[in-house]
């Protein structure tokens, strides 16, 4: 049996916790992602694209802000589904209001995994695009990828399915993320850091 170093990474962290902590992500684990759903802002039928900035809203008038570093994945191996999908950056730091005021993207301090997400996350309004800034150097050398599961063994891989030789700096599991999937994430964080809801300067 292949074993699952993400799952395994998580295993070590939750055990690092207070048990307080750790009854609270026991509690969390037992309810269905559904429950911990964002909060709708604002419904689109734009097609994401590279650079777009939007907002994520976890609670009501609290929100994170992320951003489209590859959209409309196009697939360069045949086992691939993600093609046309797109992979977003969520950082920490919140705002309270719906523009880029407070905009200041972080890729070392990241809320949660990247994520390979579907247009459905605008369609129905979870995030909410408020701006396009072109990507960086530093973002268009970002050190990231994803860790795909394998019924015959697990490895690292690019968004297309591309294999990677080693295991990149910023590591998301590959495959579509539920529409539920980001919610359930940013809430396990927020439970296990409550702090993140406070605004800093």
């Amino acid at each position: 049996m292949n074993t699952n170093l993400i799952a395994l990474r998580r295993k070590e962290h939750f055990e690092s916790l207070n048990l307080e902590i750790q009854k609270e992500l026991d509690d969390f684990y037992d309810t269905k992602a559904a429950t911990h759903q964002l909060k709708v802002i604002k419904k689109s039928r734009s097609i994401p694209k590279v650079g777009d900035v939007f907002l994520v809203s976890p609670r009501e008038g609290i929100y994170f802000y992320g951003k489209v570093l590859v959209a409309n994945i196009v697939r360069k191996v045949p086992d691939s589904f993600v093609e046309g999908k797109h992979v977003v950056f969520i950082f920490k730091g919140i705002t309270h209001e719906k523009n880029i005021d407070k905009y200041k993207p972080d890729y070392s301090n990241l809320l949660i995994s990247p994520a390979i997400v579907g247009d459905a996350y605008w369609k129905k309004g979870y995030f909410h695009t408020i701006a396009n800034i072109p990507l960086t150097e530093e973002e268009k050398n970002l050190d990231f990828g994803f860790y795909k599961l394998h019924f015959k063994s697990n490895f690292f891989c690019k968004e297309t399915g591309e294999l990677l030789d080693k295991e990149p700096k910023l590591l998301g599991m590959h495959g579509i993320t539920t529409i539920s999937g980001i919610g359930w994430d940013i809430e396990r964080e927020l439970i296990i850091n409550p702090s993140l809801l406070e605004e800093t300067e």
